[in-house]
């Protein structure tokens, strides 16, 4: 029984392990992308490979190239499902931030492949919305004095700087690649089917395992009271066998006795017949003379 349980356990965690390997290898392999956009450089760092049903971690680390008003950053993930895009994930990764150059935004973002992904890839919108202050100065000639010389004459004007300014906000967007969905294989499907049924018979195997142990455990109990039932007959079959012999030991002994007591009674008996005998033909001689 233990060798019909030991096999399909064996068999059940090499396909746990297969499976478990495929997940470790999706997840292990980190890549990443870049993106440039007008104001920041993107990096994108995430697996190469990930399995349906799995969620993919992307970590997004944004750096300034200059200074402006960042209104907004947003990371969009889509599933490029023959044709069409499936947005799985829209995540702001920033917004409303004054940014100068050099500083650095880093945030990670999370998207579920869904379960019935085809074999494809994932891949990443990145957008930005900035809001820059443009800066213009007017020059204005308000007045003017001139200043009387006897050489010659000068008139030195004086001016005024007004600097006005104003905003501009400009996007700018750019697709990136993502991960690789490593989608189920005919083999894959056999070996989960196989999965499957083996982690059901395990199951149903189990549970013999557990009803046969507990019947042990009852006839074991059963085998202990018959023991102690055989224990206590051989002990008493082996007092009445020390009765038994000390009687017959007894009735020798009686046996013995009466043979001795018997023999001691009736031989004088024997002896004073033998002489009365022995008087009487005596007498009877006598008489005939």
């Amino acid at each position: 029984m233990k060798m019909k349980t030991a096999a399909p356990i064996i068999l059940l965690m090499v396909l746990a392990l297969v499976f478990t390997n495929q997940s470790v290898f999706a997840q292990s392999a980190q890549v990443t992308s870049n993106v440039s956009l007008s104001h920041l450089n993107i990096q994108l760092t995430y697996p190469s490979e990930v399995l349906p049903g799995q969620t993919v971690t992307v970590t997004v680390n944004a750096q300034a190239k200059d200074s402006f008003r960042l209104t907004s950053l947003i990371v969009q993930v889509y599933l490029a499902d023959q044709s069409n895009l499936r947005q799985l994930v829209s995540a702001t990764v920033a917004q409303n931030l004054w940014i100068t150059s050099g500083n650095q935004i880093n945030k990670d973002i999370q998207a579920t492949v869904p379960l019935d992904a085809p074999r494809t890839s994932l891949i990443a919108q990145v957008s930005e919305k900035v809001r820059t202050t443009y800066y213009d100065y007017s020059y204005y000639y308000p007045f003017w004095y001139g200043a009387y010389d006897h050489d010659n004459y000068s008139y030195p004007y004086y001016y005024f700087i007004y600097p006005s300014y104003y905003y501009v906000t400009t996007s700018d967007d750019a697709v990136a690649p993502l991960s690789y969905v490593k989608a189920t294989t005919p083999e894959y499907v056999a070996l989960q089917s196989q999965y499957q049924q083996l982690q059901q018979t395990l199951n149903q195997t189990l549970a013999q395992n557990q009803k046969l142990q507990q019947d042990l455990q009852t006839a074991q109990g059963t085998i202990s009271q018959k023991d102690s039932m055989i224990l206590d007959l051989n002990d008493q079959l082996a007092s009445t066998r020390n009765t038994i012999t000390l009687l017959e030991i007894v009735a020798v002994i009686l046996a013995i006795v009466i043979v001795v007591l018997t023999i001691v009674r009736y031989r004088p008996a024997k002896a004073k017949t033998s002489e009365d005998t022995e008087q009487q033909d005596t007498s009877t001689t006598s008489q005939s003379s």
